[in-house]
């Protein structure tokens, strides 16, 4: 079972509308969920009680900074889910659900779930908006999101922000648009409550974000790359090593062979030739391609939030990539 998704003793701690996830783990529902309660039910994650409670490990021990154990009854399971200090504030996944909701009304909820034994929830909601790349040819598809993350350990903040998804593969793709607000984040302190409701008002006035994606995306359809382009790009990437330390050629040469398969590979198929394609094969041999084995949990939780676009890594490759096909 992949270690990503948390349970709660009973239960996947996840839900998905209407196709199961890479996974294949949680609850599959055909209803259009529009109201985010109801989604916390299907995803298990409604009435955690997350609270905190004093650290103290007895007289003889003293904490040199005031910290609070996180606490949360998960199940038939109390957990504690991470020691803070004194200024973290504890946002409860009905209030990170109900901001991502307020950003945009009436649409329907697609995901929900918890990583890391439930120190980590997530939710993505689907926008009714679709990009249709070429409609009268190969008709490439993008979807829509809103996500939103949040953290019960002091790990992250609250965060999230627009996202496309290519139907045909899967691949979470992230375009940065100039001045145009694509993500959020609010720290875990005693004003978050305060941020979220003005950064929510904002975030509303700003809502052209997929135009401008529209256009970028249907600008590098028209833009022609040849073979030799993008395997100097995937070298510009990833470049050659010098000297062949710990197998570090083989390693370069498998991680080529994934680029190559991503290129002439099937999802391709009709954008190859293109900088549409191009970024789409960089996109999907960087997602698709790494190892999850490694490090088995840490590798499963990069996979997946990799694919669900909440690893900043993953972002920065993207975007670098984007600039560098532009550039062509």
């Amino acid at each position: 079972m992949p270690a990503a998704i948390a349970t709660d003793g009973a239960r996947d701690l996840f839900a998905s509308h209407r196709e199961p996830a890479w996974h294949g783990l949680g609850t599959v529902f055909a209803d259009e969920i529009t109201d985010y309660s109801d989604m916390l039910d299907r995803a298990g994650l409604s009435e955690w009680e997350v609270h905190e409670v004093a650290a103290d490990l007895g007289d003889e021990y003293r904490f040199v900074t005031p910290t609070k154990h996180i606490v949360a009854s998960i199940g038939n399971e109390k957990r504690v889910l991470g020691t803070t200090g004194e200024r973290y504030e504890i946002v409860q996944n009905e209030e990170a659900f109900a901001f991502l909701q307020s950003l945009s009304d009436g649409s329907r909820w697609e995901t929900a779930g918890a990583i890391k034994d439930g120190r980590v929830v997530f939710g993505s909601i689907a926008l009714d908006r679709e990009i249709v790349l070429d409609p009268n040819g190969v008709a490439d598809v993008v979807k829509a999101y809103l996500l939103v993350s949040s953290s019960h350990d002091g790990s992250g903040s609250v965060a999230g922000g627009r996202t496309a998804v290519r139907v045909v593969c899967q691949n979470t793709l992230d375009m940065a648009m100039g001045n145009i607000a694509q993500s959020f984040k609010f720290r875990h302190t005693m004003t978050v409550a305060d941020r979220m409701k003005v950064g929510a008002e904002e975030w509303r006035k700003n809502y052209v974000y997929f135009d401008q994606f529209e256009k970028e995306a249907k600008a590098l359809f028209q833009k022609k790359v040849t073979n030799n382009q993008f395997f100097g790009l995937v070298e510009n990437l990833f470049p050659k090593p010098e000297k062949d330390v710990k197998g570090a050629v083989k390693k370069w040469e498998n991680r080529q062979g994934l680029f190559a398969q991503a290129w002439n590979g099937r999802p391709n198929e009709g954008i190859r030739g293109t900088g549409w394609g191009t970024v789409n094969a960089l996109t999907e041999a960087n997602q698709w391609g790494r190892n999850v084995q490694t490090g088995r949990d840490n590798g499963q939780e990069n996979f997946f939030a990799a694919g669900a676009g909440f690893d900043i890594p993953t972002k920065v490759f993207r975007q670098k990539a984007l600039t560098l096909v532009k550039a062509l």
